[in-house]
């Protein structure tokens, strides 16, 4: 499976790395046996980037 970069995820979802970063320790949408960490880097798999896309787009669209 593709692994995106945090900072695709964030250009993709429309918001900053930083708000990745965040679901990521406070364990907020992302699943977090679906990570992938090697190093100081982060990756996360297109399926759960996909499904995270799901979730954001229906909080923008309830807060609309």
């Amino acid at each position: 499976e593709v692994l995106w970069t945090v900072k695709q995820v964030a250009t993709y979802l429309g918001v900053n790395t930083g708000t990745i970063y965040q679901w990521i320790s406070e364990k907020r949408h992302l699943d977090p046996t679906k990570i992938v960490r090697f190093s100081n880097r982060v990756r996360i798999p297109r399926s759960e980037v996909e499904r995270l896309a799901g979730i954001v787009r229906g909080q923008l669209e309830a807060s609309a």
